[in-house]
């Protein structure tokens, strides 16, 4: 039984390595190409979610409890991830092991996109 013979010696050292256990990345996927795949997922985002969100806006003018279906919004993720996983070949576990690799959160280039995505989501949900 062959164990690969490719051991990561310890860069960056933030211990965050095992993440790549469970969703190998690809080489593909740099940093650049990370920040690419999550403006192309915001698009998306807001693109999808504007039906959500005009639906939302009318019940609040009519006064009525705003209730958004869990099942539109998983369909929504669904076809984001489809659609991400056409043009870019990777997983939403990959984008998110890859998210954690870069350290993404943490990371002043990638504040403007992490943004428009909450922003897209709490549009919706709001």
């Amino acid at each position: 039984g062959g164990g690969r013979g490719r051991s990561s010696a310890g860069q960056g050292g933030s211990g965050r390595a095992r993440i790549e256990e469970v969703a190998p990345l690809p080489e593909s996927l740099t940093r650049d190409r990370l920040k690419e795949v999550m403006t192309y997922n915001a698009v998306l985002l807001e693109k999808e979610l504007l039906p959500i969100k005009e639906a939302a806006a009318r019940q609040r003018q009519s006064g009525t409890q705003v209730q958004v279906d869990p099942r539109a919004l998983a369909a929504v993720q669904g076809r984001i991830s489809a659609q991400v996983h056409a043009k870019y070949g990777v997983t939403d576990e990959q984008v998110m092991a890859a998210v954690e690799k870069f350290g993404a959160r943490d990371d002043p280039g990638f504040k403007a996109i992490l943004q428009r995505i909450a922003q897209a989501l709490n549009g919706a949900l709001a």
